[in-house]
């Protein structure tokens, strides 16, 4: 979210993560960015206002994106789950702060939850507090993100009424493939993304490379970045056994491995080969064994989910590729990532509004 809002010209006064290598990943990659390493919990308002130098009611805006899968509806406020103190220690830094505007994300099962009692209690949490709230499902491959990954988005104003959702910029041909309802872009494919990226098989890669320069389209020019341009991270593969490379080059592209011969096909199902010419599924912080990359018999590595996630090749993050280690992997911090070209979307829709 906040390489998004980067992008969309906000300058942010500080963060806070409590997972250490997370927060590596975050100060590497926003160096300016003061950040705070502790629980929500032990962050107070006023050490907010004392580390930014602001005042009450001052502050633009304050994004997060608390998880929400342990709500509980036993009573009218969310009880019991430990998972909902991060949800209340949002709406208590926004009650606190009294910033211009709020942007909660979230996943799009929030919709649906218990029959949508807790979304309903999540817009009352926000308008007892005095913000007028709005919320929409929106899909990343509609802001040029080269996936279709759904996300709820909550935007919350303290003065004045609600402003909407940005508007579309990218859609699906129609059946004249000339032509683009509103004037929309294509979606961005799952090829327009990868095509350019060092070819590796399984085993391969490195966490710093090279890259040729050469570039296929817009997109892949784009993503080059700031930082360091000549070079990419992150883009090492997983190494697999023999018997796992032929059930995988078995599943036809688009396919799962439910359509491989019986001899190779295994209980599990949701193992998906990307499809080149549409936008990818959702990338899940198993991307790396589950979402399989459409040329190639392997797993997408973290660059190549990062780059449909549409993260710049000079994002660089930290950590393990496995969960023996102690803190969060680079699958992880990718797969629950918001994509940065949704954020700067949502972000740049909230300044035209808000005339910032």
């Amino acid at each position: 979210m906040t390489e998004g809002l980067r992008k969309a010209g906000f300058q942010s006064v500080l963060a806070n993560e409590y997972d250490e290598m997370a927060g590596l990943t975050f100060q590497t990659n926003h160096p300016d960015v003061p950040l705070l390493i502790k629980d929500v919990k032990a962050l107070s308002v006023n050490e907010v206002l004392e580390r930014t130098g602001l005042a009450v009611g001052e502050l633009s805006l304050i994004s997060g994106g608390p998880p929400c899968q342990g709500f509980s509806l036993a009573g009218p406020r969310f009880d019991g789950d430990p998972r909902n103190q991060m949800f209340k220690e949002f709406v208590r830094l926004v009650d606190g702060l009294r910033p211009q505007a709020f942007l909660f994300e979230n996943v799009s099962g929030i919709l649906s939850m218990s029959g949508g009692s807790v979304l309903r209690a999540i817009m009352s949490e926000f308008t007892d507090i005095g913000y007028q709230c709005e919320y929409k499902l929106l899909s990343a491959a509609d802001y040029g993100v080269p996936q279709a990954r759904p996300r709820f988005i909550l935007i919350g104003v303290r003065d004045g009424d609600v402003i909407g959702f940005p508007e579309p910029t990218h859609g699906q041909a129609t059946l004249n493939r000339d032509l683009f309802a509103g004037e929309l872009q294509p979606h961005v494919t799952v090829w327009d993304a990868l095509s350019d990226l060092p070819v590796i098989h399984q085993g391969e890669g490195d966490e710093e490379m090279p890259h040729s320069g050469i570039y296929q389209n817009a997109y892949q020019k784009e993503r080059r970045g700031e930082r360091k341009p000549g070079q990419i991270f992150n883009h090492r593969a997983t190494r697999h056994s023999e018997l796992i490379v032929q059930r995988y080059a078995a599943i036809p592209e688009g396919g799962d491995n439910s359509q491989v011969p019986d001899e190779l096909r295994t209980k599990k199902i949701n193992v998906f080969k990307l499809d080149s010419q549409k936008p990818s599924r959702t990338v899940t912080c198993n991307h790396r064994t589950d979402l399989l990359h459409p040329k190639v018999p392997r797993g997408t590595t973290v660059r190549e989910a990062a780059r449909l996630q549409s993260f710049d090749d000079d994002y660089q993050f930290f950590g393990n590729l496995t969960r023996k280690a102690k803190w969060v992997t680079q699958d992880d911090q990718v797969g629950n990532a918001v994509p940065p070209l949704l954020a700067k979307a949502i972000g740049e829709h909230i300044k035209r509004k808000l005339q910032w």
